[in-house]
Protein backbone atom coordinates (compact mmCIF):
# COMPACT_ATOMS: atom_id res chain seq x y z
CA UNK A 1 0.00 0.00 0.00
CA UNK A 2 1.00 3.41 -0.33
CA UNK A 3 0.28 7.10 1.13
CA UNK A 4 1.97 9.58 3.57
CA UNK A 5 1.69 10.40 7.47
CA UNK A 6 -1.04 12.41 8.28
CA UNK A 7 0.16 13.04 12.22
CA UNK A 8 2.16 11.71 14.39
CA UNK A 9 2.34 11.88 18.32
CA UNK A 10 6.31 11.32 18.95
CA UNK A 11 5.68 11.21 23.18
CA UNK A 12 2.37 8.64 22.57
CA UNK A 13 4.45 6.55 19.83
CA UNK A 14 1.38 6.79 17.40
CA UNK A 15 -0.31 8.56 14.44
CA UNK A 16 -2.11 8.51 11.30
CA UNK A 17 -1.83 7.49 7.49
CA UNK A 18 -3.67 9.24 5.04
CA UNK A 19 -4.14 5.72 2.39
CA UNK A 20 -3.59 6.61 -1.55
CA UNK A 21 -7.45 6.28 -2.92
CA UNK A 22 -9.29 5.85 0.72
CA UNK A 23 -11.05 8.23 2.62
CA UNK A 24 -10.50 6.88 5.96
CA UNK A 25 -6.94 6.77 7.75
CA UNK A 26 -5.25 3.90 8.98
CA UNK A 27 -3.57 3.88 12.30
CA UNK A 28 0.21 3.43 13.20
CA UNK A 29 2.28 2.57 16.27
CA UNK A 30 5.83 4.14 15.78
CA UNK A 31 8.18 0.22 16.51
CA UNK A 32 6.54 -0.21 13.03
CA UNK A 33 8.89 2.67 11.59
CA UNK A 34 11.66 1.31 9.65
CA UNK A 35 14.93 2.13 7.28
CA UNK A 36 15.20 5.07 6.12
CA UNK A 37 12.07 6.34 7.52
CA UNK A 38 12.69 6.48 10.79
CA UNK A 39 15.81 8.66 10.38
CA UNK A 40 13.07 11.31 8.79
CA UNK A 41 10.85 10.90 12.44
CA UNK A 42 13.67 11.93 14.29
CA UNK A 43 14.32 14.88 12.55
CA UNK A 44 10.70 15.51 12.13
CA UNK A 45 11.16 15.36 7.95
CA UNK A 46 8.66 12.89 7.33
CA UNK A 47 5.47 15.54 6.10
CA UNK A 48 4.46 15.15 2.70
CA UNK A 49 6.85 12.41 1.82
CA UNK A 50 5.61 8.78 -0.12
CA UNK A 51 5.76 5.97 1.77
CA UNK A 52 4.97 1.98 1.48
CA UNK A 53 3.49 -0.06 4.34
CA UNK A 54 1.83 -3.66 4.75
CA UNK A 55 -1.69 -3.54 6.49
CA UNK A 56 -1.91 -6.12 9.43
CA UNK A 57 -4.56 -6.73 12.27
CA UNK A 58 -4.11 -4.37 15.24
CA UNK A 59 -2.08 -5.59 17.93
CA UNK A 60 -3.44 -2.88 20.28
CA UNK A 61 -6.81 -2.50 19.12
CA UNK A 62 -9.25 -5.72 18.71
CA UNK A 63 -10.80 -5.40 15.44
CA UNK A 64 -8.68 -3.24 13.80
CA UNK A 65 -6.68 -2.90 11.34
CA UNK A 66 -2.77 -1.11 11.41
CA UNK A 67 0.26 -0.43 8.48
CA UNK A 68 3.49 -2.34 9.87
CA UNK A 69 6.32 -2.40 7.67
CA UNK A 70 6.19 1.52 6.95
CA UNK A 71 8.82 2.97 4.85
CA UNK A 72 10.01 5.64 2.51
CA UNK A 73 9.00 4.71 -1.21
CA UNK A 74 12.73 4.29 -2.89
CA UNK A 75 10.64 3.75 -6.41
CA UNK A 76 9.58 7.67 -5.72
CA UNK A 77 12.33 9.26 -3.66
CA UNK A 78 16.31 8.49 -3.40
CA UNK A 79 18.14 9.06 -0.05
CA UNK A 80 22.13 10.24 -0.12
CA UNK A 81 24.68 12.79 0.73
CA UNK A 82 25.89 15.75 -0.46
CA UNK A 83 29.37 14.48 -2.02
CA UNK A 84 30.37 18.09 -3.33
CA UNK A 85 29.24 21.40 -3.75
CA UNK A 86 31.19 24.52 -4.86
CA UNK A 87 29.66 27.58 -2.67
CA UNK A 88 30.20 30.39 -4.78
CA UNK A 89 28.75 28.86 -7.85
CA UNK A 90 26.07 26.90 -6.12
CA UNK A 91 26.15 23.49 -7.78
CA UNK A 92 27.20 20.00 -6.72
CA UNK A 93 26.37 16.41 -6.72
CA UNK A 94 24.90 13.75 -4.43
CA UNK A 95 25.93 10.49 -4.41
CA UNK A 96 22.81 8.00 -4.13
CA UNK A 97 23.59 6.09 -0.91
CA UNK A 98 22.33 2.37 -2.56
CA UNK A 99 23.41 3.13 -6.15
CA UNK A 100 26.83 5.49 -5.60
CA UNK A 101 25.92 7.18 -8.60
CA UNK A 102 26.80 11.03 -8.41
CA UNK A 103 23.25 13.06 -9.58
CA UNK A 104 24.13 16.84 -10.15
CA UNK A 105 22.16 19.65 -8.58
CA UNK A 106 21.76 23.37 -7.93
CA UNK A 107 21.07 24.80 -5.02
CA UNK A 108 17.81 26.17 -6.10
CA UNK A 109 16.48 22.66 -5.60
CA UNK A 110 16.64 22.35 -1.77
CA UNK A 111 13.30 22.82 -0.14
CA UNK A 112 13.71 25.69 2.24
CA UNK A 113 12.57 24.85 6.02
CA UNK A 114 11.74 28.26 6.43
CA UNK A 115 10.88 30.88 4.28
CA UNK A 116 13.89 32.97 3.58
CA UNK A 117 16.06 30.73 5.42
CA UNK A 118 19.77 30.28 4.42
CA UNK A 119 20.53 27.03 3.70
CA UNK A 120 23.63 25.75 3.98
CA UNK A 121 25.26 22.97 2.14
CA UNK A 122 28.07 21.07 3.52
CA UNK A 123 29.72 17.81 1.94
CA UNK A 124 28.60 14.18 4.06
CA UNK A 125 25.08 15.68 4.96
CA UNK A 126 22.48 13.42 4.18
CA UNK A 127 20.02 14.18 2.13
CA UNK A 128 16.79 12.99 0.62
CA UNK A 129 15.43 13.87 -3.18
CA UNK A 130 13.70 13.34 -6.44
CA UNK A 131 14.79 12.82 -10.17
CA UNK A 132 14.57 15.54 -12.55
CA UNK A 133 15.45 15.10 -16.18
CA UNK A 134 16.34 17.76 -19.06
CA UNK A 135 18.58 18.24 -22.05
CA UNK A 136 21.70 17.74 -20.18
CA UNK A 137 20.44 14.82 -18.17
CA UNK A 138 19.56 13.70 -14.86
CA UNK A 139 19.65 15.77 -11.86
CA UNK A 140 18.29 15.86 -8.34
CA UNK A 141 15.08 18.13 -7.17
CA UNK A 142 12.91 18.97 -4.33
CA UNK A 143 15.93 18.25 -2.38
CA UNK A 144 15.27 17.56 1.72
CA UNK A 145 18.16 18.47 3.81
CA UNK A 146 17.86 15.77 7.25
CA UNK A 147 19.98 17.33 9.56
CA UNK A 148 19.56 20.63 10.15
CA UNK A 149 21.48 21.65 13.54
CA UNK A 150 24.59 23.82 13.33
CA UNK A 151 28.12 22.13 14.02
CA UNK A 152 28.01 23.27 17.56
CA UNK A 153 24.87 21.69 18.28
CA UNK A 154 26.04 18.55 16.15
CA UNK A 155 29.20 18.79 18.36
CA UNK A 156 26.83 18.88 21.98
CA UNK A 157 23.36 19.52 23.06
CA UNK A 158 22.23 22.80 24.94
CA UNK A 159 19.18 22.92 26.98
CA UNK A 160 18.77 26.22 25.65
CA UNK A 161 21.59 27.27 23.36
CA UNK A 162 20.45 31.49 23.47
CA UNK A 163 20.67 31.26 27.24
CA UNK A 164 24.13 29.93 26.95
CA UNK A 165 25.29 32.32 24.63
CA UNK A 166 24.35 35.09 26.59
CA UNK A 167 26.21 33.79 29.27
CA UNK A 168 29.36 33.33 27.45
CA UNK A 169 28.85 37.23 26.41
CA UNK A 170 28.25 38.37 29.87
CA UNK A 171 31.45 36.66 30.96
CA UNK A 172 33.82 37.61 28.19
CA UNK A 173 35.09 40.66 28.01
CA UNK A 174 32.70 43.71 26.74
CA UNK A 175 32.18 43.69 23.46
CA UNK A 176 29.30 44.12 20.45
CA UNK A 177 27.84 40.58 19.00
CA UNK A 178 24.94 41.87 17.41
CA UNK A 179 24.65 43.25 13.89
CA UNK A 180 24.67 47.13 13.57
CA UNK A 181 23.15 47.89 10.39
CA UNK A 182 20.08 45.55 11.25
CA UNK A 183 20.36 44.69 14.91
CA UNK A 184 18.42 41.33 15.84
CA UNK A 185 18.20 41.73 19.44
CA UNK A 186 20.45 39.11 19.63
CA UNK A 187 24.27 37.99 19.51
CA UNK A 188 24.75 36.36 15.84
CA UNK A 189 28.15 37.09 15.73
CA UNK A 190 29.10 35.49 18.62
CA UNK A 191 27.16 32.38 17.64
CA UNK A 192 28.76 32.45 14.19
CA UNK A 193 32.52 32.83 16.25
CA UNK A 194 32.09 29.52 18.53
CA UNK A 195 30.16 27.58 15.86
CA UNK A 196 33.55 27.84 13.14
CA UNK A 197 35.37 27.72 16.55
CA UNK A 198 34.15 24.51 17.50
CA UNK A 199 34.73 23.16 13.81
CA UNK A 200 37.97 24.65 13.63
CA UNK A 201 39.10 23.17 16.69
CA UNK A 202 37.36 19.75 15.50
CA UNK A 203 39.72 19.09 12.89
CA UNK A 204 42.69 20.34 14.72
CA UNK A 205 42.18 17.90 17.96
CA UNK A 206 42.29 20.91 20.36
CA UNK A 207 39.05 19.07 21.95
CA UNK A 208 40.23 17.74 25.50
CA UNK A 209 39.11 14.81 27.26
CA UNK A 210 39.00 13.60 30.49
CA UNK A 211 37.14 11.01 33.15
CA UNK A 212 36.31 11.43 36.69
CA UNK A 213 38.03 8.31 38.67
CA UNK A 214 34.80 8.08 41.03
CA UNK A 215 32.05 7.34 38.85
CA UNK A 216 34.00 7.07 35.58
CA UNK A 217 31.97 9.78 33.96
CA UNK A 218 33.88 11.15 30.75
CA UNK A 219 34.13 14.80 30.37
CA UNK A 220 35.18 17.35 27.21
CA UNK A 221 36.36 20.91 27.27
CA UNK A 222 37.53 23.78 25.18
CA UNK A 223 39.49 26.84 25.13
CA UNK A 224 36.60 29.28 22.89
CA UNK A 225 39.45 32.00 22.39
CA UNK A 226 37.63 34.56 24.34
CA UNK A 227 38.37 36.01 27.44
CA UNK A 228 37.44 37.58 30.82
CA UNK A 229 37.68 41.42 31.50
CA UNK A 230 40.23 40.47 33.69
CA UNK A 231 42.25 38.07 30.84
CA UNK A 232 41.30 34.71 32.44
CA UNK A 233 40.83 32.37 29.20
CA UNK A 234 37.32 31.01 28.88
CA UNK A 235 36.37 27.41 27.90
CA UNK A 236 32.89 25.58 27.42
CA UNK A 237 33.00 22.16 29.16
CA UNK A 238 30.49 19.41 28.67
CA UNK A 239 29.89 15.88 30.08
CA UNK A 240 28.80 12.59 27.74
CA UNK A 241 25.58 12.05 26.58
CA UNK A 242 24.53 8.69 28.20
CA UNK A 243 22.49 8.46 24.84
CA UNK A 244 25.34 8.48 22.59
CA UNK A 245 25.71 6.65 19.64
CA UNK A 246 27.90 6.46 16.54
CA UNK A 247 25.32 5.77 13.68
CA UNK A 248 26.59 4.34 10.39
CA UNK A 249 25.17 4.62 6.94
CA UNK A 250 22.60 6.94 6.01
CA UNK A 251 21.39 7.45 9.97
CA UNK A 252 22.28 10.46 11.20
CA UNK A 253 24.98 10.39 14.26
CA UNK A 254 23.54 12.22 17.81
CA UNK A 255 25.40 14.57 19.71
CA UNK A 256 28.21 13.04 21.91
CA UNK A 257 28.73 15.51 24.63
CA UNK A 258 26.30 17.69 27.12
CA UNK A 259 26.81 21.35 27.56
CA UNK A 260 27.79 22.09 31.12
CA UNK A 261 28.66 25.74 31.21
CA UNK A 262 31.18 28.33 30.13
CA UNK A 263 33.78 29.59 32.74
CA UNK A 264 37.39 30.10 33.02
CA UNK A 265 39.84 27.51 34.95
CA UNK A 266 38.50 28.49 38.33
CA UNK A 267 35.46 25.60 37.15
CA UNK A 268 34.59 22.60 39.02
CA UNK A 269 35.47 20.48 35.99
CA UNK A 270 38.96 21.55 35.22
CA UNK A 271 40.09 18.76 37.94
CA UNK A 272 39.17 15.89 35.52
CA UNK A 273 41.65 17.22 32.97
CA UNK A 274 45.92 17.57 32.47
CA UNK A 275 46.47 19.46 29.40
CA UNK A 276 44.65 23.04 28.64
CA UNK A 277 43.42 23.08 25.27
CA UNK A 278 45.32 25.75 23.10
CA UNK A 279 43.22 28.17 20.92
CA UNK A 280 41.73 27.13 17.07
CA UNK A 281 44.79 28.60 15.02
CA UNK A 282 44.35 29.13 10.97
CA UNK A 283 47.65 29.90 10.23
CA UNK A 284 50.96 28.63 10.77
CA UNK A 285 54.58 30.88 11.48
CA UNK A 286 55.38 30.41 7.56
CA UNK A 287 51.80 32.04 6.72
CA UNK A 288 51.93 35.09 8.91
CA UNK A 289 53.19 37.55 5.78
CA UNK A 290 50.16 36.01 4.29
CA UNK A 291 47.84 37.98 6.15
CA UNK A 292 49.34 41.46 4.61
CA UNK A 293 47.89 41.90 1.41
CA UNK A 294 50.11 42.76 -1.15
CA UNK A 295 48.90 45.33 -3.63
CA UNK A 296 51.50 44.76 -6.31
CA UNK A 297 49.25 41.81 -7.13
CA UNK A 298 46.67 42.57 -9.50
CA UNK A 299 43.12 42.16 -8.50
CA UNK A 300 40.16 40.86 -11.36
CA UNK A 301 37.27 40.61 -10.82
CA UNK A 302 34.51 37.76 -11.38
CA UNK A 303 32.22 40.45 -13.41
CA UNK A 304 28.99 37.22 -13.60
CA UNK A 305 29.39 36.60 -9.77
CA UNK A 306 29.15 40.30 -8.71
CA UNK A 307 26.61 41.14 -10.88
CA UNK A 308 24.68 38.32 -9.07
CA UNK A 309 25.92 40.24 -5.62
CA UNK A 310 24.49 43.47 -6.31
CA UNK A 311 21.81 43.56 -3.88
CA UNK A 312 24.09 43.38 -0.87
CA UNK A 313 25.30 47.04 -1.29
CA UNK A 314 23.89 49.44 0.94
CA UNK A 315 23.56 51.95 -1.68
CA UNK A 316 19.84 52.60 -3.99
CA UNK A 317 22.54 54.57 -6.66
CA UNK A 318 24.36 51.74 -7.50
CA UNK A 319 22.03 48.50 -7.36
CA UNK A 320 20.29 50.47 -10.27
CA UNK A 321 22.96 50.58 -12.61
CA UNK A 322 23.28 48.62 -15.69
CA UNK A 323 25.67 45.48 -15.87
CA UNK A 324 28.51 47.61 -17.47
CA UNK A 325 28.36 51.00 -15.37
CA UNK A 326 28.10 48.74 -12.41
CA UNK A 327 31.69 47.12 -13.20
CA UNK A 328 32.93 50.20 -14.20
CA UNK A 329 32.09 51.61 -10.39
CA UNK A 330 33.87 48.25 -9.11
CA UNK A 331 37.12 48.78 -10.99
CA UNK A 332 37.22 52.66 -9.89
CA UNK A 333 36.58 50.64 -6.04
CA UNK A 334 39.24 48.40 -6.13
CA UNK A 335 41.66 51.14 -7.11
CA UNK A 336 40.33 53.19 -4.09
CA UNK A 337 40.66 50.09 -1.88
CA UNK A 338 44.62 49.77 -3.42
CA UNK A 339 45.26 53.25 -2.71
CA UNK A 340 43.89 52.85 1.13
CA UNK A 341 45.80 49.92 1.38
CA UNK A 342 49.26 51.45 0.20
CA UNK A 343 48.46 54.35 3.35
CA UNK A 344 46.89 51.83 5.60
CA UNK A 345 47.72 47.79 5.35
CA UNK A 346 45.23 46.70 8.28
CA UNK A 347 42.44 48.20 5.10
CA UNK A 348 42.13 45.06 3.99
CA UNK A 349 40.93 42.73 6.60
CA UNK A 350 42.11 38.80 6.56
CA UNK A 351 38.95 36.52 6.96
CA UNK A 352 39.45 32.63 6.77
CA UNK A 353 36.60 30.86 4.98
CA UNK A 354 36.90 27.52 2.77
CA UNK A 355 39.82 26.57 4.22
CA UNK A 356 42.59 29.35 3.53
CA UNK A 357 42.51 33.04 4.28
CA UNK A 358 40.86 35.67 2.00
CA UNK A 359 41.01 39.43 2.08
CA UNK A 360 37.87 41.39 2.48
CA UNK A 361 38.19 45.34 1.55
CA UNK A 362 35.99 48.16 1.86
CA UNK A 363 34.13 48.97 -1.19
CA UNK A 364 33.47 52.75 -1.74
CA UNK A 365 32.34 54.57 -4.49
CA UNK A 366 32.60 58.15 -6.07
CA UNK A 367 29.38 59.64 -4.74
CA UNK A 368 31.45 59.19 -1.07
CA UNK A 369 34.50 57.96 -1.30
CA UNK A 370 34.83 57.88 2.62
CA UNK A 371 32.39 55.58 3.46
CA UNK A 372 32.24 52.00 2.79
CA UNK A 373 28.74 50.11 1.92
CA UNK A 374 30.08 46.98 1.18
CA UNK A 375 33.11 44.20 1.50
CA UNK A 376 34.82 42.61 -1.56
CA UNK A 377 35.89 39.32 -1.00
CA UNK A 378 39.42 38.56 -2.82
CA UNK A 379 41.53 35.43 -2.83
CA UNK A 380 44.48 35.24 -4.28
CA UNK A 381 45.05 32.66 -6.76
CA UNK A 382 48.63 31.93 -8.40
CA UNK A 383 49.77 35.56 -9.50
CA UNK A 384 46.70 36.81 -9.21
CA UNK A 385 43.88 38.54 -6.61
CA UNK A 386 40.40 37.25 -7.71
CA UNK A 387 37.12 39.71 -6.56
CA UNK A 388 34.53 36.98 -6.33
CA UNK A 389 31.89 38.06 -4.29
CA UNK A 390 30.27 41.08 -2.39
CA UNK A 391 29.15 40.67 1.64
CA UNK A 392 27.12 43.42 3.71
CA UNK A 393 29.12 45.13 6.28
CA UNK A 394 27.00 43.08 8.90
CA UNK A 395 27.79 39.93 6.48
CA UNK A 396 31.94 40.70 6.75
CA UNK A 397 32.08 41.45 10.19
CA UNK A 398 30.63 38.54 11.09
CA UNK A 399 33.31 36.72 9.36
CA UNK A 400 36.24 38.82 9.98
CA UNK A 401 35.62 38.22 14.14
CA UNK A 402 36.76 34.67 13.87
CA UNK A 403 40.22 35.94 13.30
CA UNK A 404 40.53 38.52 15.56
CA UNK A 405 38.15 41.33 16.30
CA UNK A 406 38.54 43.72 13.48
CA UNK A 407 40.19 47.04 13.38
CA UNK A 408 37.56 49.55 12.61
CA UNK A 409 39.15 51.59 10.21
CA UNK A 410 36.05 51.22 7.83
CA UNK A 411 34.45 47.74 8.81
CA UNK A 412 32.09 49.48 11.30
CA UNK A 413 28.58 48.06 10.70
Amino acid sequence: MNGQIKFHKPLEFWGKINVDGQTKDLYFNYQNVQGELKTLFEFDKFKDEPITFEINESSKRTGEKEAINIRLDLTKRQVGHIFSFDQERGIGNIQDFNSKEKIFFHFSGIRKAFANKYERVEVGEPVIFSIGNNDKGKYAIDIVKIDDRYHIEEFANFTNLRTSLLDLKSLAETENWDYLKKPTRGVPVLFSYLNQTCIRLIKQGKVERGKSTKDKMEYAYFNTGLVTPQQDEIFAYFIKNPNYSALTGWGVQSAEWNFIEFNTEQSVYRRYFIVVPDIATYFSEAEVADLIFDTRVPIIPDKEHLLKRKTRIESERIRNLDDEAFIEEIKDAIELAKKRIKRNYKTAIPHFYDNRIQFLLPLCFRSNKAEAVAALVVNKNENIHEAHTILSLDQAYNNARLLARPDREWLNP
